[in-house]
């Protein structure tokens, strides 16, 4: 007797172990929607993108030094990111649904690329235009406008 309760008691343990193991959704616990990253002492933070005076003068920087910009180009292609950052952070704040706020952000995108067009030399435009394909710009988040059209197209 015995023997049987114990033996079953070994069973029921070693059953139950990977029902003890799963885990189960906190609202705490970072999801797709909530981007969380670690910080250096291993707690999750939450992302937070820099003000766009910060993220503007970065991506100037960087243009002024791959397409080799003047200081006069330098200061027109400041203004036109600044306000292109300026406008993202209000579409993200917005209470659009996503699909809304997918489109706000692809039409600043585009009013972007036509406000550099009139600002860039044709061939600063097309380097432009290859470090992106490239990742160069956008760190590796797609691809080039020719893989946008292929994807429509579908």
């Amino acid at each position: 007797m015995f023997k049987k309760i114990a033996l079953s008691g070994l069973l029921l343990s070693l059953f139950s172990f990977p029902l003890l193991a799963q885990q189960t959704a906190t609202p705490d616990a970072p999801t797709q929607a909530n981007t969380r990253r670690m910080s250096k002492n291993g707690a999750m933070q939450p992302y937070q993108m820099g003000d766009p005076a910060t993220r503007a003068k970065k991506m100037t920087d960087r243009m002024t030094k791959q397409l080799g910009l003047d200081q006069a180009t330098s200061q027109k292609v400041y203004e036109v990111t600044l306000a292109r950052a300026q406008k993202i952070d209000a579409i993200q704040a917005g209470s659009d649904d996503n699909r809304a706020k997918a489109q706000a952000l692809k039409a600043n995108a585009d009013d972007f690329k036509t406000k550099l067009k009139g600002i860039l030399t044709p061939d600063q435009f097309a380097k432009l235009d290859s470090m992106k394909g490239k990742g160069g710009m956008r760190h590796g988040r797609g691809g080039s406008d020719n893989s946008d059209q292929t994807k429509d197209q579908k």
